[in-house]
């Protein structure tokens, strides 16, 4: 019988062979895989080395500009971002680059147009927030600047007529009825309604405003009575509606416009004090007592007298450093912006001196105070923009070098680069939240006016 030893070894060889074969290819792709994490580890390692020396190149530079006394000028703004991680800028520079606010103005405008256009597609993603952001916002900042520069083309259009292009966008949207805690000036709906009567000049439309009067001052719910969400707000809009419909030409309007503010004055008074917002006792110019007191009398003078006592407990609040708890009671002191803290503040009070002659000293010694500490810790590394950035910061500032010096940290070239890196948000345009309230900024400074914030107290 023929021994089967040779068929036996073949078939191992075979599989010997096909074994070692697998092992070599396992081998070559763990080797593959391999020189691929060395590579890439190599790479990460030159990368690591180019950031070292990106690192010593931008630290040798700042020490130049440091020693040439010349920080403002030279340094450029990546190397200012290195400082985000901060509340503020370290107000330590000197010298200014030289700004012109009419350019700016007019750059600002452009970026407006060109990166948030008057139109609602699936890509634009607008938010609805009255005149705090979204387009209602940016066609009331176009409408205010047409009263400030109304012989102005932009784009060979009219400022009026870039105003109605952008309310439109709001007219196609479903309005919900204001509530007692929803009926500021971030209410899209009484917002637009408010601007669309001025630009139609519709009667009709004040008359529709006005009867909304019954769910704001509603006498089963107090409600938030703030300038953003509540009826020191809607004060707001009643006197901007006012401003257009004045007893010599609409005297119907005007007369159903004075009864409406009677009636929240009267609601806003008659809810007990402090005055809250979400049960917490605010006295900023966003949520806060020096915001309600503020529209108030604005919109009823006579009733200042009666607001004398509260506005000097509000004076009494402020830090030592010269800023104002956004807050009672007072927490930490870190908050130097216009919602919350000395510049909404100041704001509030130069506007108020004139009504509260007897506590005028007072009022002044609080906004001297206020504006140091502005000066030193106002230029905020947020995004500039009137709520909570350099541009509300920067109207609460009384010399003009002073005003124009924080405005020079918006200028194009800073706001560019900044852009650079941003999403394309729709609240970027905004009026309280960015580019719109900006270019209110420039306005100011381009026609020295008073420095009064669009939306708050500038009627």
């Amino acid at each position: 019988m023929q021994s089967k030893e040779p068929v036996v070894d073949k078939i191992v060889e075979n599989h010997r062979r096909k074994g070692q074969q697998l092992v070599d290819r396992v081998l070559d792709h763990q080797a593959v895989e391999l020189n691929g994490v060395v590579s890439a580890f190599d790479r990460k390692c030159m990368r690591l080395g180019k950031i070292f020396d990106e690192g010593a190149r931008l630290a040798r530079r700042l020490l130049m500009c440091l020693l040439q006394d010349n920080l403002r000028e030279s340094t450029p703004t990546y190397v200012l971002k290195m400082a985000r991680s901060a509340r503020y800028f370290d107000n330590l520079m000197e010298s200014m680059i030289n700004v012109d606010p009419h350019r700016e103005l007019i750059a600002s405008l452009r970026r407006i147009v060109n990166l948030h256009p008057p139109v609602h597609t699936c890509s634009t993603s607008w938010y609805f927030s009255g005149l705090y952001s979204g387009p209602t916002s940016i066609a009331f900042l176009f409408y205010r600047l047409s009263r400030i520069f109304p012989d102005l083309e932009f784009e060979h259009q009219s400022l009026l007529d870039w105003a109605q292009a952008y309310i439109q966008l709001g007219a196609r949207t479903q309005k919900r009825a204001p509530t007692p805690n929803h009926c500021g000036i971030g209410n899209e709906t009484l917002a637009h309604l408010a601007l669309n009567s001025i630009l139609s000049q519709d009667a009709s439309l004040v008359g529709k405003f006005c009867s909304y009067a019954e769910n704001v001052n509603s006498s089963t719910d107090d409600g938030s009575n703030e300038w953003l969400y509540g009826r020191a707000g809607y004060l707001y809009l009643l006197r901007l509606c006012h401003e257009v419909f004045s007893v010599d030409r609409h005297p119907q309007s005007a007369k159903l416009l004075q009864k409406t503010i009677r009636e929240t004055v009267d609601r806003i008074l008659k809810v007990p004090r402090p005055w809250t917002w979400h049960d917490k006792q605010y006295l900023g110019a966003a949520h806060g007592s020096i915001s309600i007191i503020t529209q108030v009398v604005l919109s009823m003078p006579s009733i200042a007298h009666q607001l004398q006592l509260l506005l000097l407990e509000l004076l009494d609040s402020q830090f030592p450093s010269g800023n104002f708890p956004s807050s009672l009671p007072a927490g930490s002191d870190r908050l130097v912006q216009f919602c919350h803290g000395g510049p909404g503040f100041i704001i509030s009070l130069q506007t108020l001196v004139p009504f509260f002659p007897e506590v005028s000293g007072e009022i002044d010694k609080a906004i001297n105070a206020a504006r140091a500490d502005v000066w030193k810790r106002g230029l905020l590394t947020k995004e500039p923009c009137l709520c909570h950035g350099i541009a509300g910061n920067s109207l609460a500032l009384g010399e003009d070098d002073r005003f124009l010096y924080f405005l020079s940290f918006m200028n194009s070239e800073r706001i560019e680069e900044l852009l650079q890196d941003a999403t394309r948000d729709n609240s970027r345009a905004g009026l309280f939240t960015g580019e719109a309230g900006r270019a209110w900024c420039w306005a100011v400074a381009d026609k020295g006016l008073p420095r009064t914030c669009i939306g708050y107290n500038d009627i």
